[in-house]
């Protein structure tokens, strides 16, 4: 039944996946025992709601948008329960801002593909990803990715390579002139004060670190099997899913680099991860294997969910 409700694209499967949202964020923020309850902290909590369940549609839009996928909605379902399965996420405001820029950036950087309004979309991708970096500084590093696009799309165009930079310099005395009006002109230095985190991570729980490297080696699985399954397709989705690749190697470099922070900024890569796993999926022809895994990976998010949930 899940497969064949969400191997369409339908007004309901995105009523259903963002109302389970809803309801597993609500949990994580009641949960959470150090929730802050004044005004300014509900605001960080509604405008990162808002964020996540607009990430759900924008998951679904990019997919469709650049047929990422087949014409189904497994993407979107997938990276819902990989949010509930990292609940840390749902209580990391900035983590959750930060990866809805990600995600437009993406979609910008994606759709250099069509070889239209280049100039546009380098800026704009460029654009997120240093408003993505305000919030988790690391994400700057995505920046590497703008190039990159350039590179497989357009290497000739020397002026492009500079459009990054113009972005660059335009958030940057934006952002500037606006923390200096609120009366923190050092802001942004002691923002982008980087620091080598990644051997916090032995400080995290065993079952966080297991819980990762369990989805680390599911999606990287999953890669392998839709790189072997699209090597019979054509050159132009080859090429999407290596920037992929690409993608997902970034955002989990991020996440380590993140140090004790890194079971929330995995989030990071749900969307790539999505994509692999999806594609996956979509490849099973027996409709009862695809309905055991698709209800297997539900029932665990929530499962998994509920054990840390109670344990915390």
């Amino acid at each position: 039944m899940i497969s064949s409700l969400f191997g369409k694209t339908r007004p309901v499967n995105y009523i259903l996946v963002l109302s389970v949202v809803f309801v597993f964020f609500s949990l994580a923020q009641l949960q959470w025992k150090d929730t802050n309850v004044s005004s300014f902290g509900f605001f960080w909590m509604i405008g990162s709601l808002s964020c996540l369940l607009l990430s759900l549609f924008l998951v679904n839009f990019i997919v469709q948008r650049n047929q990422l996928t087949a014409a189904d909605s497994y993407a979107m379902l997938l990276y819902a329960q990989f949010v509930i399965l990292f609940q840390d996420a749902l209580r990391d405001p900035m983590v959750i801002i930060a990866a809805f820029f990600l995600l437009l950036a993406q979609r910008r950087l994606i759709s250099m593909k069509s070889m239209k309004n280049l100039k546009e979309k380098i800026f704009d991708g460029a654009l997120w990803i240093f408003a993505s970096s305000l919030f988790v500084n690391w994400t700057l590093i995505f920046i590497l990715l703008v190039w990159i696009y350039i590179y497989y799309y357009t290497p000739k165009k020397v002026n492009f390579w500079l459009i990054p930079i113009a972005a660059g310099i335009t958030v940057g005395l934006i952002s500037w002139s606006l923390f200096y009006l609120l009366g923190d002109s050092e802001f942004l230095f002691d923002h982008f004060s980087f620091s080598m985190e990644y051997f916090g991570i032995k400080n995290l729980p065993a079952f966080s670190l297991i819980k990762i490297a369990g989805f680390l080696i599911l999606v990287t699985v999953a890669g392998i099997i839709a790189f072997v399954k699209q090597g019979k397709s054509g050159q132009g989705r080859l090429i999407q899913l290596r920037l992929l690749v690409v993608v997902w190697i970034l955002t989990v470099l991020v996440a380590f680099l993140t140090g004790e922070r890194l079971i929330s900024t995995i989030s990071f890569a749900f969307f790539a991860s999505a994509v692999f796993v999806a594609r996956y999926v979509e490849s099973i022809r027996r409709v009862f294997l695809k309905e055991i895994i698709l209800y297997s990976a539900t029932v665990f998010s929530i499962l998994i969910f509920f054990l840390e949930w109670v344990g915390k």
